[in-house]
């Protein structure tokens, strides 16, 4: 036990100091450079390395005074738009310190996040309903000693509600006659049980609230305005999508990253730059592509054979399959010939430009 034990304090420690030496990396790079992340990096314990970092992050969820924050700017509603041409984004900014760190965050609404929330809250409140109902169903059968017994089991039901309130409320006394059959105006009481009934009514007031709460996000920035501004900062922050889509590429099983085992930092950081490079040329591609069928206003058939002007290079590399380079030998003299070159693939490969068709024996035009 205290071998492995010496083991993981020994790898934590190898840990920590590549952490501070890629922390060390990035703060000596060239400007501008600024970290783009998710709520995982926005951590009380992280906020000693932040403080050192130009940062551009979303703010977790799980902290109260992002939830009053959002309360704050959904009442004002002091709304800036993100893009003058459209208004399904808008923003609030709010200057602030925070974790030790003067950073100004920015309330972000999406239109589209609102239209998620009220489909998923909207299910949420209908299968609230459904199992808060059974349970109202199965207390009315219930008996109860006391009134106030009976008024306790129906707040512990209650209680769980989040999308309703409580309606009416009924209490029925029963009495218990020490005698079978039909009560007599002398027969005696032997005990009273008490029965209540309960309906629940949906709470519209709080449900839109929430609704409109899930539509806003918050990202939190220490990069002073005149460096970046507040829409720039938004638009740093959503592009990180299109990276994040690129690496999940290179772990996909096509790229055989999993069948690589490295272990020293060396080599692990080489097989990072070969990664990066890789994905470097596959975005210029990809996006040389799309732009050549833009000016071109051409299209490339889709995976259910539908045109797309927007094609991924994942799905082009597939339309390429096929293509063979054979060497023939006439006389003595070897020939180089390209097999298997469809109307498709001849029009994908003239897309790329004239150095790209020289290297399948086409002509460019």
């Amino acid at each position: 036990m205290s071998k492995s034990h010496d083991g993981n304090a020994s790898d934590n420690n190898v840990f920590k100091s590549r952490s501070e030496g890629i922390l060390k990396e990035f703060a000596t790079s060239e400007s501008p450079r600024y970290l783009v992340a998710d709520s995982k990096l926005y951590t009380q314990e992280n906020a000693v390395n932040l403080v050192h970092l130009p940062f551009i992050t979303r703010i977790g969820g799980n902290l109260k005074v992002l939830d009053e924050l959002i309360e704050q700017c959904l009442a004002m509603g002091n709304w800036q738009p993100l893009y003058a041409e459209s208004s399904s984004y808008r923003y609030q900014r709010v200057d602030l310190c925070h974790y030790g760190i003067e950073q100004r965050w920015l309330v972000v609404y999406s239109d589209s996040a609102y239209q998620r929330a009220v489909k998923t809250l909207s299910k949420a409140q209908a299968r609230e309903q459904e199992k808060i109902s059974k349970q109202l169903f199965h207390l009315q059968a219930q008996r109860f000693e006391t009134e106030t017994s009976a008024r306790d089991a129906l707040d512990k039901i209650v209680q769980k509600l989040n999308y309703h309130n409580l309606g009416d409320i009924k209490l029925i006394q029963h009495v218990k006659y020490a005698s079978r059959g039909k009560p007599q105006a002398n027969s005696v009481i032997k005990g009273i049980e008490w029965q209540i009934i309960g309906t629940i009514v949906s709470d519209d007031v709080k449900l839109t609230s929430k609704q409109h709460q899930e539509a806003c996000f918050v990202i939190g920035t220490n990069i002073p305005d005149v460096e970046l501004s507040d829409v720039e900062v938004i638009k740093g922050y959503k592009g990180q999508g299109l990276v994040e889509r690129g690496f999940s590429f290179l772990k996909s099983p096509v790229f055989f990253v999993s069948s690589l085992f490295v272990k020293k930092p060396s080599r692990i950081e080489g097989l990072l730059m070969v990664m990066t490079l890789a994905l470097l040329v596959y975005s210029v591609a990809q996006r040389r592509l799309r732009n050549q069928l833009s000016i071109e206003e051409e299209t490339l058939p889709n995976q259910i054979n539908q045109p797309s002007s927007r094609p991924t290079l994942r799905w082009v590399f597939q339309c390429m399959e096929g293509i063979h380079r054979v060497l023939l030998n006439i006389d003595g003299h070897n020939t180089c010939v390209i097999d298997g070159v469809t109307d498709l693939r001849k029009k994908i490969i003239q897309l790329f430009g004239e150095r790209v068709c020289l290297i399948y024996q086409l002509f460019s035009g």
